[in-house]
């Protein structure tokens, strides 16, 4: 959808366009016409997809600029269409709204969920429209679906998870483990710059206290947004500055994991962050909240450690308890592999396309 130029939503049509197109499926993809793509088109168009981009404009005009866009596509052409939101309910507002009228069979992929989401009665009627016309109703996190029958009082019957891709090809054996003997402990958190989802500041507020800062440990923070600025400050206000770093943007990930000794994702909102099946993937344990689908992937004091609440509280007490196992993480992040590999599908996108196949006809 239109919400950013790039993201892990954006991994799993791309990537499995791209495979089928390169194994004789005939694909057309519709998405924004945004410049950070570019490269992408290039890649689609010469697997051989048809490209149909979508005016990527503010203001009045942008609603109708992309329905004529939408009217070029001759929907009874496709055996089946997936429709891909950023979301849950991107599908709920114009020009959108009324496409589920024109499609042939049509599967949704949903992403993520909101606690707290109001809708109005016929933007309900309309989300139960589109979902029961669908063949499958698939969502990166189970969570997603028990939000959406519970907030909205619907039974979807026609619903599966369907795990986001990993932004690197995985290792057949669990990647080493740094060693930590008389060394600095790395913990990575791999997240957008928002304190509302991402609570990096109590994160902070937690290591702030003098028990932490007497320890041997660094904490890397990767991402960019909003709250940059605002965590810069509250690193320096708490004395963090040789703890606690703003790393930006970073294109490698498994390099970042693979210096790295823990995983932390304790957030408020999250679905099925990519990133922790990405440390899984490195054989790295992980630090996690107790939301969305992570603690069906994350068995406290096994392979990583959840914490029930996000409180300064709560989360210095299970980061304690982390820290009280320090000597174990080698052996979690061992388990976090295995768990890896039992849940995670590979080949990534022929299976994918396998699943999606089964709704063409």
């Amino acid at each position: 959808m239109n919400g950013a130029a790039w993201g892990g939503s954006e991994e799993v049509w791309y990537r499995t366009a791209l495979w089928m197109s390169t194994n004789n499926y005939r694909v057309s993809v519709c998405y924004f016409d945004w410049k950070e793509k570019e490269e992408r088109t290039k890649k689609l168009k010469s697997a051989g997809c048809d490209i149909y981009l979508l005016p990527n404009k503010k203001g009045l005009f942008k609603k109708i600029a992309i329905k004529k866009s939408l009217n070029k596509i001759n929907f009874k052409n496709y055996n089946l269409v997936v429709v891909n939101q950023g979301g849950w309910e991107d599908v709920l507002h114009a020009p959108f709204k009324n496409l589920y009228k024109k499609l042939p069979g049509y599967v949704i992929i949903n992403h993520n969920y909101n606690e707290k989401a109001k809708l109005s009665l016929s933007k309900k009627e309309l989300l139960q429209r589109w979902m029961y016309g669908a063949q499958m109703n698939f969502g990166d996190a189970g969570k997603i679906f028990e939000v959406l029958e519970r907030k909205f009082y619907f039974t979807i019957e026609k619903k599966s998870t369907l795990t986001n891709p990993i932004t690197f090809i995985p290792e057949n054996e669990a990647p080493a483990f740094p060693p930590l003997e008389n060394g600095t402990c790395t913990w990575v958190m791999l997240a957008e710059l928002d304190i509302d989802r991402k609570a990096q500041d109590i994160l902070i507020k937690v290591l702030a206290a003098s028990k932490w800062k007497e320890r041997n440990w660094q904490l890397h923070l990767y991402g960019k947004g909003k709250d940059k600025v605002l965590l810069e400050k509250l690193v320096s206000e708490s004395g963090l500055e040789n703890k606690v770093f703003l790393k930006g943007y970073t294109a490698n990930v498994k390099q970042t994991l693979l210096q790295s000794h823990l995983l932390l994702q304790c957030t408020r909102i999250d679905a099925m962050p990519i990133s922790v099946v990405e440390a899984m993937a490195m054989a790295r344990p992980c630090l996690v909240s107790n939301v969305g689908d992570m603690p069906l992937w994350i068995s406290d004091t096994l392979n990583g450690f959840i914490c029930n609440e996000i409180s300064v509280a709560a989360l210095d007490m299970t980061l304690e308890k982390c820290w009280q196992q320090k000597h174990n993480w080698a052996d979690m992040g061992k388990k976090a592999f295995e768990t890896f590999t039992k849940k995670y599908p590979q080949p990534y996108e022929k299976k994918t396309a396998e699943i999606l196949k089964k709704f063409c006809f």
